[in-house]
């Protein structure tokens, strides 16, 4: 199948069949390089370039040396990075797009995972842009890295299966002690591993739960449904994902936004400005290194920790329920990214 049969008139008004095939293979070398990726922080950080990319029409370091490289090796040897942005911004963007809509192979967490989780945050804060094949592709970006989210929180909740303790084989070119040892533990691994996963799991449910119950937030020295519906919102979304090792699911939201009522419309200034006083003391709870790494991606985190509103989308209006929606997602992809060694 073509990968880029469908996006290649973005940038090329008559593209030929050996045009199209040329970028098809680079693709599929681009695709080897995200899925590479060994720590969070590169797939959010490539989340966060290719959103400011889509922005602003210029393709980051991040990315774009990696797509020349791999454009050149595809055939096309000529090509060079210079007045070629908007091609470099789509040839990734499918790239990561095809990567996404895919379904998921392995159990755990994967650098695709945390590409879509930050996309997800970095465009749908975003205002549209003009150009409308752009705002297309940017929606379809979207899209696909909203549903293998919400799709990814869901499946890594899933109890797993204990199994029972496989058989003991004793080498015999080993001391008695040492095999017996080795063979009890390759033997029990799959069980211990398997109670872990699901004691990780029983343990977040209880937290979460614990939290709920108690309705009360350190931030705020008080009870959360007593707030102003912007400040619960956000408040509880930034708490609530403390109590979470996996991406929030839907039913975290539900409980984050229980009580919160539609309305309340504010700018990200206007948030800041009814957090008040709380700002200051939700920014220590916030990993302002982190946040600061990546603005794109932590839009809202990032104003909390800094007070600084000066990004794509801080002017759009956002009910409460939209802001601690995004609180909760932001503070879970953060969560999560430093649990797995971000």
């Amino acid at each position: 199948m073509s990968v880029m049969a469908k996006y290649v008139r973005i940038f090329w008004p008559d593209p030929k069949d050996e045009d199209v095939s040329r970028r098809n293979a680079a693709v599929a070398a681009i695709q080897s390089w995200i899925t590479a990726l060994d720590d969070p922080w590169s797939a959010i950080l490539l989340a966060s370039a290719l959103a400011d990319g889509v922005a602003d029409g210029r393709a980051r370091d991040e990315f774009a040396s990696e797509v020349e490289q791999a454009i050149v090796n595809a055939g096309s040897a000529a090509f060079v990075r210079e007045d070629h942005d908007l091609e470099i911004i789509v040839v990734t963007l499918v790239s990561a797009l095809d990567l996404i809509a895919r379904e998921r192979d392995a159990s755990g967490w994967t650098a695709v995972d945390t590409l879509a989780a930050a996309l997800w945050s970095a465009l749908s804060f975003q205002p549209s842009v003009l150009e409308e094949p752009i705002e297309v592709l940017r929606q379809e970006v979207l899209v696909a890295s909203r549903a293998r989210t919400m799709r990814v929180a869901e499946q890594s909740r899933k109890r797993v299966p204990v199994p029972e303790i496989g058989p003991l084989t004793l080498p015999e070119a080993q001391p008695t002690g040492s095999r017996a040892n080795a063979a009890y533990r390759k033997a029990t691994e799959p069980l211990v591993k398997a109670l872990r996963e699901n004691a990780e799991l029983d343990r977040e449910e209880l937290e979460f739960l614990w939290w709920m119950m108690e309705d009360w937030s350190e931030v705020l020295d008080g009870r959360l449904s007593d707030a102003d519906p912007l400040v619960r919102a956000v408040v509880a979304g930034i708490d609530g994902a403390s109590k979470l090792r996996r991406l929030p699911a839907s039913g975290h939201r539900n409980v984050v936004l229980r009580g919160v009522p539609s309305g309340s419309p504010a700018t990200l200034t206007a948030l800041l400005t009814a957090l008040g006083d709380h700002r200051a003391t939700l920014a220590k709870s916030v990993d302002a290194d982190c946040v600061r790494r990546s603005p794109t991606g932590f839009p809202l985190l990032a104003a909390i920790a800094s007070g600084d509103v000066n990004r794509g989308g801080a002017e759009i209006e956002r009910d409460a329920r939209e802001w601690g929606a995004r609180a909760l997602l932001e503070s879970g992809i953060l969560q999560v990214a430093k649990l797995r060694g971000g």
